[in-house]
């Protein structure tokens, strides 16, 4: 009891430095977590490897898209590619060269009651192999679009499209830039709230 009495009011006297490792502490905690998480919904079966192909064409649909056998040439610009994995995704790399700039390639998924809207979507992040890799939230529908092009004319040759690829365990102990800008920034505006008040505090 004496122990934690000294360490609160350590914490009272030096808020950011507290705070600041509590949010350390907050963000190891939600790595870990998921991590974790992850390999219990692989274990149970609701994560599953997939690699859909250009010639598993039930399982994909495309839209202002022409196929001319080696290739897929975009009519307008919102070509799409609509995608029925049967599946539960979490995460999506899509493995396609194309010839030129293809313009944005951003992932909707689908959530019952909503269209698809610019509030469900996903920007990709390039990969060292030249692909695109998605990351959803585990609350992601199934139903997912890929836009594939933003312009007529665009050229691409798609490979393949990977469904829940296992990670490498390290990578999910890295955080993201979002991530490292929310524990920059809320704990020095917690500590800026905390010492103001405990100034006007003392003012009175």
């Amino acid at each position: 009891m004496n122990r934690c009495k000294t360490l609160w009011r350590a914490a009272c006297r030096r808020p950011f430095r507290a705070l600041y490792a509590l949010g350390v502490c907050l963000l190891a905690l939600a790595l870990a977590g998921n991590f974790a998480l992850d390999q219990l919904l692989y274990a149970a079966g609701l994560l599953k490897e997939k690699t859909v192909t250009p010639e598993n064409a039930g399982q994909y649909v495309l839209v202002n898209m022409e196929n001319t056998g080696d290739t897929l040439v975009s009519t307008t610009g919102d070509a799409q590619l609509l995608l029925s994995p049967g599946t539960l995704v979490r995460r999506l790399r899509l493995v396609a060269r194309y010839q030129g700039d293809g313009g944005e390639k951003d992932l909707y998924y689908h959530l019952p009651g909503f269209g698809y809207t610019p509030l469900l979507r996903v920007w990709p992040a390039s990969q060292p192999d030249g692909s695109w890799l998605y990351t959803l939230p585990r609350f992601a529908g199934q139903g997912l679009r890929l836009d594939l092009a933003d312009s007529a004319g665009v050229r691409l040759e798609l490979e393949a499209i990977v469904l829940n690829e296992r990670l490498p365990a390290w990578r999910y102990f890295v955080p993201s830039a979002w991530q490292l800008f929310w524990l920059a920034a809320l704990p020095g505006l917690a500590g800026c709230a905390v010492t103001l008040k405990r100034e006007k505090g003392e003012e009175k």
